[in-house]
This record gives C-alpha cells, structure tokens and sequence, in this order.
C-alpha cells in the first residue's frame, strides 16, 4: 500500500514499475519541484550502500508531477521487527558512512535570522507562543552557528526502503536551513523521541530497544555536533514545525510531552517561574 505524506501529494504506480508523484495543489509544485531536483542531486552522491530512486521523467503539465523508479522493499517497521544484530549494524555503518560524508566538507553558517524567520512564521499557529518569544530573545543573545552541506530534509525512517544491503532514501524536502544537522535532527525525532511509533501505534519492546540503541551510537559518534547550541535549536525547531500538522488529541499530548522534556524548555520554564499550561 502506498501512503500520501503529510504535503497531500498522491503516489500511483503506473505501467512498468514506474512510480508517479503527483503535487498535491499548483500551489505546491514549487516546492515539489525543489524536491525532485534535491533527489537528482543526491544520486550523483557516490555513498557506500545508499541510494535513491532513479528520476525518469518530469512532467510540464500545470498539476506537476514526476516518475521514477519504484522500488520495493521493507519499512522500517517491518525490517526491524525481524531482522538480526548484524542488520541493525549494518544500518547504523550506513548512517555513519552517509553523515561522515557530509561532515568531512562543510562549512560553518549562521542561521540566527533564518530561524527568527521561522519561528515568526509559527508563532499564529501554535500555542506555545510565549516559548517562542523566549526562543527569539535566546537566539538574539546566542548566534545559532552549523554547518552548511546538503541534507535529505527529512530523513526520518518512514522516507527509508530497507533492504538487505541498501537503503534507498525517499521523499526529500526542500529545507529552511542545509545543514546534515537537520537530518541528524529527524532521525532523533525517530529513534530518541520515538515520534512515528507513538503516533502510529507501532511501540513494541523490540523496536523501541533497536531504535535506543541506534540513537546511542550516532550520539556517541556525533557528540561533538549533538552538544552544540546549532543542534539543540534545530532539534527543537523540528518539534514545533510538526504542530499545524496535528490531527488529534492523542497526537497533541505525545507533542506536548516531547516539547516539555527538552532542555531549553526547562530553561524556559525556570525563566517563568515554572509556569504550568
């Protein structure tokens, strides 16, 4: 079965093994276009055990829409509730290898306005508005510093095929800030926050110690990126972005919980005098 994101954009396969993706409105062919040329882009990468689907074609019509290779294979769900020790390896030396890559050619940008930019974007549609203002007047005194490379733009488990000995990287965004900090942010997201499972229902014990235990590797690999104010902004930017796109209350409370276990929340807290919502 294949699943619409949360962009509404419509997945059909058609004749061949080809896979179509339609934009979801004219409105968002822009962005569906910056994707599909991020996705071009990223397979000329030449990255151990990481590939992409191939883009066969680009569509001129006024709806746009592209195909490309279908590939068929495990979810995440599916491949790590069955796989051994050795595969669960295998993912995380493809994690490594794919963000050894970036962080060995980058360069450090400031993305303080870049961020003030989002947050102000936020801030009608949230009710987390006087943390916000809090996070504007923590970014004024403190430059939010990272490093500019490419990013997926939203490389959660849910945008992975997984095979064997590949994994195939799908559904790329266009991003606010390019920095593989942010995909190192969505993978948290997964495996430390354990976002998809608790939304989708999907928590059993095997899978939340699988994703625990990949989450300690890449940060212990990464502390020195992790640590970082860059990183901690960034990581809790991500949590805020996902709240206009909540449908639920359940969805509503497993956010509301990550939000308040954050550390710069805390710090936000005590700088309220504790305060209670």
């Amino acid at each position: 079965m294949i699943h619409n994101g949360l962009s509404g954009c419509k997945l059909e396969i058609i004749k061949g093994g080809v896979l179509r993706k339609y934009s979801s409105s004219i409105d968002y062919n822009q962005r569906l276009i910056k994707q599909v040329d991020k996705q071009i882009l990223f397979s000329k990468f030449i990255l151990k055990n990481i590939d992409t689907p191939k883009v066969l074609a680009k569509s001129s019509n006024q709806l746009f829409s592209f195909d490309m290779e279908y590939i068929p294979g495990l979810s995440s769900y599916e491949y790590f509730s069955s796989v051994n020790i050795c595969g669960v390896e295998f993912v995380i030396q493809t994690l490594f290898d794919y963000f050894d890559y970036f962080s060995n050619n980058m360069r450090e940008f400031n993305i303080s306005n870049k961020v003030i930019e989002k947050i102000n974007s936020l801030q009608n549609k949230t009710k987390y508005s006087d943390y916000l203002k809090y996070l504007r007047t923590y970014i004024d005194n403190n430059q939010v510093i990272v490093p500019k490379t490419f990013c997926h733009g939203d490389l959660t488990f849910n945008n992975i095929i997984f095979h064997k000995n590949r994994l195939f990287f799908i559904d790329f965004l266009d991003s606010y800030v390019d920095s593989f900090f942010c995909d190192i942010v969505k993978l948290k997201q997964d495996l430390y926050y354990l976002w998809s499972l608790k939304v989708q229902d999907e928590e059993t014990v095997r899978i939340i110690q699988i994703y625990s235990y990949i989450w300690k590797k890449l940060n212990q690999r990464y502390s020195k990126y992790i640590g970082t104010k860059g990183f901690e902004i960034l990581d809790i930017m991500n949590i805020l972005r996902i709240e206009p796109y909540l449908t639920n209350d359940n969805q509503r409370v497993i956010l509301d919980t990550i939000i308040r276990s954050t550390q710069l929340y805390e710090k936000f807290n005590y700088s309220n005098g504790r305060q209670i919502y």
